[in-house]
């Protein structure tokens, strides 16, 4: 028992190799068995995702759960075609939303001309903190005039939502959090030949009518989402990976004990 219990403090203690508690997926997608982001702030508490659930039926709700998650990959994958010049064409059921999207889409890039896409789709991680993260698009922006012109970096992050009885979809901390676990993910921006730290923005793209939400965040508002809700959240989920550890040691133990009696 002391034996066992030395492990558990050991376990608590630990910065594990990838193999003991990391996601395979991300080893074989980044490398590493750091968590990816989106990961992370699925420990936070959602409540208005939770009271939507409470007043509909599980059926329904797994259904429009999948139809938006299929809808946000098939515009991420629209998205990235246009900006990597391939032609934005996919498959798709949803029909009616993703033509509302691609024309909310359409609207921002009128009403925002001087944001040139370049990237899309980008891996990176943070060693610091040991996080992986994927930037939707890396953008520059022309400031200045003639001589005085100079580059600027834009991180940006697309979601779709819906705007209901608003003129726009809303935004949420979660999204402010998310982009600012990828601002902070500061050496893998320098390798992109980034040469400052980049703006970073978010935007929303209405599925049940064309129009769009648009905000550029502050460096005070990312340190905030960066310290009071995506560390905090880093540390639940990695506490809770070494908890799942210490449940296997626990059974290990136990399987050996039931053994030994046998």
């Amino acid at each position: 028992m002391e034996n066992e219990r030395l492990r558990i403090a050991d376990v608590m203690k630990k910065d594990f190799p990838i193999e003991s508690i990391r996601s395979r997926r991300n080893v074989d997608r980044y490398g590493n068995g750091y968590p990816s982001v989106t990961e992370v702030l699925g420990v936070l508490r959602k409540v208005g995702l939770e009271m939507w659930y409470k007043h509909n039926t599980a059926a329904f709700c797994d259904a429009e759960s999948k139809k938006g998650r299929e809808i946000g990959t098939q515009i991420h994958t629209l998205i990235q075609n246009y900006i990597e010049g391939k032609e934005p064409k996919i498959e798709t059921i949803y029909d009616s939303e993703i033509k509302t999207v691609v024309e909310s889409f359409a609207l921002f890039r009128k009403e925002y001309p001087d944001y040139k896409l370049v990237r899309a789709e980008q891996s990176l991680f943070n060693k610091e903190y040991k996080y992986n993260g994927t930037l939707d698009c890396i953008a520059t922006r022309q400031l200045g005039l003639k001589k005085n012109k100079m580059e600027l970096y834009v991180i940006l992050d697309w979601k779709t939502g819906k705007c209901k009885e608003n003129d726009k979809p809303p935004l949420y901390d979660e999204y402010f959090a998310q982009v600012a676990a990828y601002v902070k993910a500061c050496e893998e921006i320098e390798k992109l030949g980034v040469n400052q730290v980049p703006v970073a923005a978010l935007a929303v793209f209405a599925k049940d009518k064309v129009g769009y939400n648009f905000q550029l965040i502050a460096m005070d508002e990312i340190d905030f989402y960066f310290n009071e809700f995506f560390l905090p959240a880093l540390k639940i989920w990695n506490t809770q990976e070494k908890m799942k550890e210490i449940k296997k040691i626990e059974a290990e133990e136990a399987a050996e004990l039931a053994e030994e009696k046998g």
